[in-house]
């Protein structure tokens, strides 16, 4: 047997033929329901829970939880509010200083390898050093040295929250790869993967919105949710629609322009005949689902668009304005590279669906499923 055919077994991507599966049975001395018989139930882990969700909300189907070994205990840490994201410093790849502008001779890595990095330069948005765009006509090569060890990584841009489910799967993986996701909005998005900067870009669209097919571009499906207006729960029953935001004098999170929450929020101000001036908060600029559901959960704001699972993840009340799939745009000339063939395993097995699945507001049914190709 082959490498690909093990792994697809592995990955449950593919079923062996019965002369396959009763060889491995023999060559493992195990039986084929053992092998190949569906898991009947996860086993039940007992551990102490470290410090308690705060979670309020009426009707939650399960607790998401994290999960070490400490001292011989199990110890569990409840993943709500804002415990959802990473407060902390990504580790960085590489520097651009002063060393590495100076240099003569190219940049060079700590072992001496030349590192050539393509970068983003500062916002035209005037909104601050959070929001950056894309280099336009020929990109900007800087020099940089690179800090740690270069491993095959995944880029792929896009703002569905879920994204970093990916990044243990693809740890697992034989062989590993690492993450990099950039996360912007749609527009962005398909930006950086028609230039060549990504492997793959999430979008994520109405779902009775017919998809544009790209000319050389596999379409995969990753989830489906509802996004809408996420409102705190000190405002509970005051707010129906955007109406009701400006006639109480509500502030609003709002995402960055070329974002599907900024054109679906002038879509609902436009049916309604409002003026974006009309509403406090209309200029902010937040550049995740999550960062939205948080300043609204933390009180900077009162209402925001996002997604249905980042509102959940944050107690909040929201108003569905429409279902939607997010889908991975890939190019067919990058399938052989072993970054997309990884994607494609994780997409593919029964982990990332079961995480997806696990997420209040996620429907993992489209993971995996080619729509367009």
């Amino acid at each position: 047997m082959t490498r690909q055919a093990i792994s697809g077994i592995e990955s449950g991507r593919w079923s062996p033929s019965l002369e396959v599966a009763l060889s491995l049975a023999r060559a493992l001395e195990s039986t084929v329901e053992d092998l190949f018989a569906e898991a009947t139930e996860a086993p039940v882990v007992s551990g102490r829970l470290a410090v308690h969700s705060g979670h309020t909300r009426r009707g939650v189907t399960a607790e998401r939880l994290l999960l070490s070994d400490v001292a011989g205990d199990t110890v569990a840490f409840p993943l709500s509010h804002d415990r959802t994201l990473v407060p902390g410093f990504v580790p960085a790849l590489a520097v651009m200083g002063e060393e590495a502008r100076d240099s003569s001779h190219g940049g060079r890595s700590i072992d001496g390898a030349a590192s050539d990095v393509r970068v983003m330069g500062p916002s035209d948005t005037g909104r601050g050093p959070a929001t950056v765009k894309r280099p336009r006509g020929r990109p900007e090569i800087v020099e940089a040295l690179r800090i740690s060890e270069a491993t095959p990584t995944l880029a792929i841009a896009g703002c569905d929250p879920a994204l970093a489910l990916l990044q243990g799967p693809l740890h697992r993986h034989n062989p590993p790869v690492e993450l990099l996701w950039w996360s912007c909005g749609n527009a962005m998005a398909l930006e950086l993967l028609e230039s060549g900067c990504v492997h793959a870009a999430a979008v994520h669209r109405n779902l009775t919105t017919r998809m544009r097919h790209r000319p050389g571009v596999e379409t995969v499906g990753f989830a489906s949710f509802r996004e809408g207006l996420a409102v705190a729960q000190r405002h509970q029953g005051r707010v129906r629609d955007l109406r009701d935001v400006v006639s109480e004098g509500l502030r609003i999170a709002n995402r960055e322009p070329g974002s599907e929450a900024r054109r679906l929020l002038d879509e609902q101000l436009d049916r309604l005949g409002l003026d974006p001036s009309q509403l406090a908060g209309y200029d902010t600029d937040c550049t995740a689902h999550l960062l939205v559901a948080s300043a609204v959960g933390s009180g900077l704001a009162d209402v925001g668009v996002t997604t249905e699972p980042a509102a959940l993840a944050f107690d909040l009340d929201f108003i569905s304005w429409q279902q939607e799939i997010s889908e991975l745009h890939v190019p067919r000339s990058l399938m052989g590279g072993v970054e997309v063939r990884a994607l494609l395993d994780v997409l593919g097995s029964r982990e990332l669906p079961r995480q997806l699945a696990a997420l209040d507001g996620y429907d993992a049914d489209p993971c995996g499923r080619v729509l367009a190709a």
